[in-house]
């Protein structure tokens, strides 16, 4: 994939867990604006890197398990597996594994169409959650 260069502020949703950010000491990060202006992109690339940075055990959480695919999935993986990541999604546990530099990471994911979903999450340690499309 060829990127054409990012944006200020792309910039800062992609790095902004790193060590040296000002704004590294931050719990959430919030990504609004237009159609089409990189955000889930961003922030799926960024989501990956901090998770290798520091933790283990993931979750992506949108509207359905599908749209997660269809979405952030689907394009962020071969954006990873050109950066060195190895990945491979467990279709039946709705899981994603991730190997980078003899690291593994696991990354569930969970749909959130109705106020039942929550009982799918709960009882499940995660060290972080990127939620897509979520109001």
């Amino acid at each position: 994939m060829i990127f054409q260069s990012f944006s200020k502020k792309q910039l800062q949703a992609l790095s902004w867990w790193y060590r040296g950010s000002p704004y590294a000491s931050y719990t959430a990060v919030i990504c609004d604006g237009a159609v089409r202006s990189g955000k889930t992109l961003c922030m799926s690339i960024s989501f990956f890197l901090w998770a290798f940075y520091q933790f283990q055990s993931f979750a992506f959480c949108g509207k359905t398990i599908r749209s997660l695919r269809r979405n952030l999935i689907t394009p962020v993986l071969p954006i990873l597996k050109e950066l060195g990541f190895q990945c491979h999604i467990h279709y039946s546990e709705n899981c994603l594994s991730v190997i980078f530099q003899g690291r593994k990471n696991r990354f569930y994911l969970f749909g959130g169409k109705d106020e039942g979903s929550a009982a799918m999450i709960q009882g499940i340690t995660l060290a972080g959650v990127m939620f897509d499309e979520v109001a």
